[in-house]
């Protein structure tokens, strides 16, 4: 047998292994078919396909083998590979491998002397821990690094179906992993979260900014439309509305479809409401820029910044000019600290993942 087709042999058995083992990584990793590529150092993966070095494959025990055919899988799991959006990818590539190698350590596999273990860490997203990361984490003082790199898609994209793909699939396989008692228990919030019923966005973002509005029914100010044939019917008056703010996370997390379909929709919502001014935020990990719109305005929502991410600098904004907002929306992917004192004012938390926020309310973008 040759060099080549011993590691074929070798990353063949380790995934029949998994299935046995490790079910939920098994049945994830006979969606990646393996192809060979001397041009790498070690292994690489770009949502269909597990890219491997023989050398390197050859050079693991069957135990390190095994976890890196499950490393791959989950670099698929969280959708690191379409995610990445802006940010530096080598930097996203460290963050990835934290996470994923932290997650493998909890649920039983062992983790190679080099690859990228911090339990400072533990129990944080990858958006988290890039926003930790310094710019050149190579420097990391322990000789560590990523165990792989993240490619785009096998026919040179990376789709939102290839995302959606995995997501029905990670649900099966955790359905399937937990009747046989082996869905480690690392992963459940995950699964959970994956399976969280969605809602309509649309009608939840109107109504929420529909509720802050005052528009009122009077009779003390009767309706002149119909007084002329005899009729006292009360008119619609609408208080003079507040501010309304609108947080935007820009550390690479909001695409620019996501962000457009947003803006016309707060758009469109401010036209009916009329709120005295809407202040725009964009932030990552501070406050890079701010446009204030009058509801007559022309809106137009370009993003600023692409750095780590923090919310609170929006409500620190909100505080430094005594704003006293209606309310405040703000479209994140909520991968980083919101755990601060809640405001006083009504806040929603437009988001492109399952997380929740810790105070106001969350609804579940799709776009």
């Amino acid at each position: 047998m040759t060099i080549n087709a011993q590691a074929a042999h070798k990353l063949t058995v380790a995934r029949s292994q998994l299935i046995l083992s490790q079910p939920f990584f098994g049945m994830l990793a006979l969606r990646l078919r393996l192809v060979e590529r001397a041009d790498i150092k070690t292994l690489a993966v770009d949502g269909k396909n597990v890219f491997y070095n023989p050398d390197f494959v050859l050079g693991l025990t069957d135990t390190l083998c095994r976890s890196a055919m499950a490393h791959e899988v989950m670099h698929c799991v969280f959708d690191h590979i379409t995610r990445c959006g802006a940010r530096e990818p080598k930097k996203w590539n460290y963050a990835g491998d934290y996470v994923i190698n932290q997650l493998l350590h909890d649920a039983g596999f062992e983790i190679g002397e080099g690859w990228l273990l911090d339990a400072r860490y533990k129990g944080m997203h990858a958006d988290e821990v890039y926003s930790l990361l310094p710019d050149n984490p190579e420097n990391n003082g322990k000789g560590q690094g990523p165990l792989d790199e993240m490619l785009p898609g096998g026919d040179g994209t990376s789709s939102a179906a290839d995302a959606t793909e995995w997501k029905i699939a990670t649900i099966q396989a955790a359905a399937a992993a937990k009747a046989v008692g082996k869905l480690p228990g690392s992963l459940q919030r995950f699964v959970e979260d994956s399976t969280r019923p969605q809602v309509h966005w649309r009608d939840r973002l109107r109504q929420f900014m529909t509720q802050t509005s005052k528009d009122d029914y009077s009779w003390a100010r009767p309706n002149r439309r119909y007084l002329s044939a005899g009729l006292y019917l009360p008119s619609l008056y609408s208080e003079n509305m507040g501010p309304v703010v609108v947080g935007i996370d820009t550390s690479g997390s909001i695409d620019d479809k996501t962000l457009q379909t947003f803006g016309g929709e707060i758009r469109a919502l401010v036209q009916a409401v009329r709120p005295s001014e809407v202040h725009i935020v964009y932030c990552d990990a501070e406050v890079n820029h701010v446009d204030v719109f009058s509801p007559y305005d022309e809106m137009k929502f370009a993003p600023h910044g692409g750095g780590g991410t923090a919310f609170k600098p929006v409500f620190d904004y909100v505080a430094e000019k005594n704003l006293k907002p209606e309310c405040l929306v703000y479209l994140s992917d909520l991968y980083g600290d919101h755990h601060f004192a809640s405001p006083d004012f009504p806040t929603l938390w437009c988001c492109t993942t399952n997380e929740t926020a810790s105070f106001g309310d969350t609804i579940r973008i799709e776009v």
